[in-house]
């Protein structure tokens, strides 16, 4: 019972970081209600995540249109196993973009002690041990772990970091976000794009790639004269957290066009973009700044 709550746990907790297509549109408009309609939104994400399970359990006839055991479960086990590995390759790339190479070493160094402290947990810390050696294990893995975060975590997260800049394959040149230099851009007459966007989220790389590096997207950046600014939220930028909130989005992606001059008249995207939208949504800003 306690392992399958923690795979729900954790199930939950690689599902939501990144809010698009659909789940950021609810928890924006959640967090702007009062909070019972908060706690019905986020009850609603959990049953619909627990749907599956719940009609099995009322309806235990419909596990015989299930995949009957066998070996396929082994080879798949061990599909999803590589899934895994290449899950975590995809995680130490993210994390390199937020801590560096030295980040990712003590990571890793970290995991070790953590995988350790599994180990000796479950060669000395099961229920099958008596107890003076099992209330040893697991206070050996206790201070593995605890060790383990303070030697090589805790500097990590007290010690300020700093992203290196990153060259886009697009070659836009974008500007780092500031929303003093937002507002400054936009009353000196610039028509202004902002890219809210973050290293892990998928959505936004595909978005950026397959939408905004499109020579046409780039051709009407240039036509209009655009600044684009780049809202980095890979470490969860406060001040990019509020721009979010205040636009009722609790998650990347988010792109906003600002017209020239009209600060109080953004122009907001959907989390999934083609090129004719956002190719429409500056000609939409540009004819709102001519008629200003």
């Amino acid at each position: 019972m306690t392992g399958s709550f923690l795979n729900g746990v954790l199930a939950t907790i690689l599902a939501t970081p990144c809010t698009a297509p659909f789940l950021g549109t609810a928890l924006g408009f959640a967090f702007a209600q009062p909070a019972g309609v908060v706690i019905a939104v986020f009850l609603a994400i959990g049953a619909g995540m627990a749907l599956p399970y719940v009609v099995l359990a009322i309806k235990p006839a419909w596990m015989v249109r299930l995949p009957k055991p066998g070996p396929w479960m082994v080879r798949f086990k061990q599909l999803m196993g590589f899934l895994l590995m290449a899950t975590v390759l995809w995680l130490l790339w993210v994390l390199g973009n937020q801590v560096g190479v030295e980040g990712v070493v003590w990571t890793g160094a970290f995991l070790l002690g953590l995988g350790l402290a599994c180990w000796v947990w479950g060669q000395w810390g099961s229920f099958l041990h008596p107890n003076p050696a099992k209330l040893l294990a697991r206070a050996v893995a206790l201070i593995l772990v605890l060790g383990s975060y303070v030697i090589f975590v805790h500097p990590l997260l007290a010690a300020e970091q700093t992203l290196s800049e990153q060259t886009t394959t697009s070659e836009l040149d974008w500007q780092p976000f500031s929303a003093a230099h937002v507002e400054e851009l936009v009353a000196d007459g610039q028509m202004v794009f902002i890219d809210f966007t973050a290293e892990w989220c998928w959505t936004c790389k595909v978005n950026e790639r397959a939408v905004l590096a499109q020579q046409v997207v780039r051709e009407r950046f240039s036509a209009h004269n655009v600044a684009l600014v780049k809202a980095d939220w890979t470490n969860r930028n406060p001040e990019i957290t509020q721009l979010l909130r205040a636009f009722g989005r609790s998650g990347v992606p988010l792109y906003v066009i600002f017209p020239a001059g009209l600060i109080d008249q953004p122009l907001v995207l959907p989390e999934v973009i083609t090129p004719e939208m956002v190719i429409e949504k500056l000609d939409a800003a540009a004819a709102l700044a001519s008629g200003n």
